[in-house]
């Protein structure tokens, strides 16, 4: 497969930033309300999941941006050229 051309270099690509992932029952997810507590089956202290296209391409850890978050990126997988 062929290098992408500039232009769709430029195309807006959504990350998502995955903290963990966790299956419930139905029962416990039509419970939830404000203040309920997920736990989630991954150490605070672990690297987040970054993600494309539900792939992930680098691990990454939270960091405060200013007033916002942040992921520093810890180890980089790259993109699968197909």
């Amino acid at each position: 497969m062929s290098a992408p051309n500039n232009a769709s270099r430029q195309l807006p690509i959504p990350i998502t930033v995955r903290i963990a992932s966790k299956s419930t029952a139905l029962q416990e997810i039509t419970h939830l309300q404000p203040g309920t507590i997920i736990e989630l089956p991954k150490r605070a202290d672990e690297d987040l999941d970054v993600m494309v296209n539900s792939s992930i391409i680098a691990k990454g850890r939270a960091v405060k941006v200013g007033e916002n978050f942040g992921v520093e990126i810890t180890t980089y997988q790259g993109l699968e050229q197909g």
